[in-house]
């Protein structure tokens, strides 16, 4: 009876014990501290206090486990909203500490405001408000948001991808000049967060068209970016475009926690180089579904993710944690991405599809845009989750844009 009760006693104090670890915050055995979710809001008018709901943090303990901490008693640091910029937010509680950024704004839009206007008088170092809104063209001859143009080193963040939803596409790196980019030298240093970018378009005959301003197809994308160097894109929404996120020799590419559905060709398309990328912890979802599209008289390569890469040598990229979904998904008959993929599914004896997928599609392409079997390396494919596809990974679209296989490290893939 005795050693009944002390065995009730010592759980009773057992428990008393992890319920005070986990409310204090003070896990046992944490070995350190980090960020699982940033606060909702993290870009603030000048003067407005800063609100950190959303903000949560957890401990890795030695023995890999982590714990969820609350932040009652824990320090946060005081920021200065008086000017505008960046702004670092420490964290501290116990022995552990951490940080994450904050923004306020040198530039707030609104969706009644003329945009075009307000970014071509952006300067170096802006950090840009876009606050919520429905960001959209009133007729189908309204461009007030198609082509806007960013060819400055600044920050855009909206207050969410379900608040601010942007109807239109943002050209990094390049002016517009005579109806066509040209891209600019030394475009670096670009970020956009907390956006959702969303682009209608309808099915008729079996033909995809778009509403507004945009035509029967979509060229640019979401973002198109020319030879820009740390562009980082976080947080976003993309929905309905041709390409959710298209460029163009890029070195310094993040592109991290954002959502891509129903893209019609690629979520991710990179051409010429690709060097130091990122893509971590994105959704693609329903991505070249029922899609048939043609480039030279052959089957468009169509995907998730396609990166090109030009230089022999380690590209430092790292394609990780991601989640893929329904890519290149044939359930319902085909959608003709243009006239000239119509015609060329008419003309061709080429086989358009394997059983219930796509042909010429494949979660992740890996290919070189300059010589066959390119001796390229440094890139890592990582605990991944890849769901239902034709291929998963591909180290080419055509026989003659090989990249070097040993180059391409595949590690944890479920």
């Amino acid at each position: 009876m005795k050693k009944i009760l002390f065995n009730k006693i010592g759980l009773i104090f057992a428990l008393l014990i992890s319920a005070t670890a986990l409310f204090s915050g003070c896990a046992m055995n944490a070995v350190s501290y980090h960020i699982t979710n940033f606060p909702n809001k993290i870009i603030y008018e000048i003067g407005e206090k800063p609100n950190y709901a959303g903000l949560k943090i957890e401990t890795t303990n030695s023995d890999g486990t982590n714990t969820m901490v609350g932040l009652n008693g824990a320090e946060i640091s005081k920021v200065d909203t008086s000017t505008s910029g960046e702004k670092k937010v420490f964290v501290k509680k116990g022995s552990f500490s951490t940080a994450f950024n904050i923004y306020v704004a040198s530039v707030v839009i609104n969706d009644s405001d003329d945009l075009k206007e307000k970014f071509q008088a952006l300067v170096d170092g802006d950090v840009v408000y876009l606050k919520a809104g429905n960001y959209v063209p009133k007729s189908s001859s309204d461009e007030s948001y198609k082509d806007i143009v960013i060819n400055k080193s600044v920050t855009i963040i909206g207050d969410g991808r379900g608040a601010t939803k942007f109807y239109g596409n943002f050209i990094v790196g390049a002016n517009l000049k005579n109806g066509n980019f040209e891209s600019m030298q030394n475009a670096k240093d670009v970020k956009i967060f907390n956006i959702g970018f969303k682009l209608n378009y309808a099915i008729k005959n079996n033909l995809v068209n778009y509403s507004g301003p945009y035509g029967k197809v979509d060229k640019n994308g979401a973002i198109n970016a020319f030879d820009t160097k740390n562009l980082s894109i976080k947080n976003c929404s993309f929905d309905g475009y041709a390409y959710g996120i298209l460029g163009n020799n890029l070195n310094g590419l993040t592109i991290e926690n954002n959502s891509f559905r129903n893209i019609l060709k690629n979520a991710i398309k990179t051409t010429q180089d690709t060097r130091n990328a990122s893509i971590y912890k994105n959704v693609f979802m329903d991505i070249a579904k029922n899609v048939i599209s043609s480039d030279n008289n052959s089957q468009s390569s169509l995907g998730a993710i396609e990166l090109a890469f030009a230089q022999k040598g380690n590209a430092g990229v790292i394609v990780c944690k991601n989640t893929f979904t329904r890519i290149g998904l044939c359930d319902s008959g085909f959608v003709f991405y243009d006239e000239a993929s119509k015609t060329f599914s008419e003309q061709t004896r080429e086989k358009l599809k394997t059983l219930s997928y796509i042909n010429n599609t494949a979660i992740i392409t890996l290919l070189s845009s300059a010589e066959n079997d390119l001796d390229v390396s440094g890139i890592i494919l990582s605990t991944n989750n890849y769901g239902q596809a034709l291929t998963n990974i591909r180290l080419n679209t055509t026989a003659s844009n090989n990249i070097d296989q040993n180059g391409v490290i595949v590690t944890e893939t479920y």
